[in-house]
């Protein structure tokens, strides 16, 4: 997946990373794609792009652990962190889901006109971020039950199951995921005015239409045929087929319901 991520958008390696940093400039007001983690911003972004002809950076490199919690931390400073990384933030299309969480660094550093949120029912977002790193939703304590596959997970998905270093309450790595979810339609609905919301299933159900609304409500043009390039695979996909009772049993899947219920109405996610 990595090396296919490669290809399609030239992604340097640490080495050319290094001197493109030192060769680019800062784009003062990229368009930001944000939203949980799995929740289609890859695609989303990625396809925005080809559309549009619009340079895009999928993924930030230098957010990987330990700048993340650095970051939050402030022992490193957003624009000390902007800068440290110049090529991924000189794109026009910055496609980023742990940015979501320092939505008022971008909006003090950047001018900000519209951007992109994207929200997926919670039940099969958290489903997806297990299947990303082949765990299981229907147990009391991962690192107990699954102790070998917990401790070889990557370190930056562990820190999107365990989201407590973010404040996120909870009794086990269910709850912190679902309140995790609920933190990321908080951040939008504080912002609503800056950006455009796509639900992730709208997007499933037709994806070159979706695309190509989203680009006219953006005042983008439409300048490429992306027909061919809807189903590419941008990050590995999760299991859509799986029964979610099955998946989380009954007392987590209540656990995410409780907790992401009234949102979930909201926006229009059914029992």
């Amino acid at each position: 997946m990595k090396n296919l991520l490669r290809k399609i958008y030239h992604i340097p390696r640490n080495i050319e990373r290094q001197k493109l940093n030192k060769q680019a400039t800062i784009n003062p007001s990229p368009l930001f794609v944000l939203g949980n983690q799995k929740s289609g911003t890859s695609a989303i972004g990625a396809l925005l792009a080809e559309l549009t002809n619009k340079s895009v950076t999928i993924d930030l490199v230098g957010i990987y652990e330990p700048n993340q919690t650095k970051l939050h931390k402030q022992e490193i400073t957003f624009p000390e962190f902007v800068k440290k990384n110049k090529y991924d933030f000189s794109k026009e299309i910055i496609k980023e889901p742990s940015l979501t969480f320092l939505y008022d660094d971008i909006k003090s550093y950047f001018e900000t006109n519209t951007n992109v949120f994207i929200v997926r029912d919670p039940r099969d977002n958290l489903r997806s971020i297990l299947n990303r790193v082949d765990l299981p939703g229907n147990v009391e304590d991962l690192a107990e039950t699954f102790p070998t596959e917990w401790k070889k997970a990557p370190v930056n998905w562990k820190r999107v199951i365990d989201s407590r270093w973010l404040g996120m309450p909870g009794d086990n790595y269910i709850e912190w995921m679902a309140y995790r979810w609920l933190k990321c339609i908080e951040i939008y609905e504080q912002n609503k005015e800056d950006f455009i919301l796509i639900k992730y299933e709208d997007f499933i159900a037709d994806k070159e239409g979706s695309i190509k609304k989203l680009a006219e409500q953006l005042d983008l043009p439409v300048l490429n045929d992306i027909s061919s390039k809807v189903d590419i695979q941008y990050q590995p996909a999760g299991n859509r087929k799986v029964n979610k009772k099955e998946f989380f049993g009954e007392k987590n899947l209540k656990r995410i319901e409780d907790i992401c219920g009234t949102k979930m109405k909201e926006y229009g996610y059914e029992f």
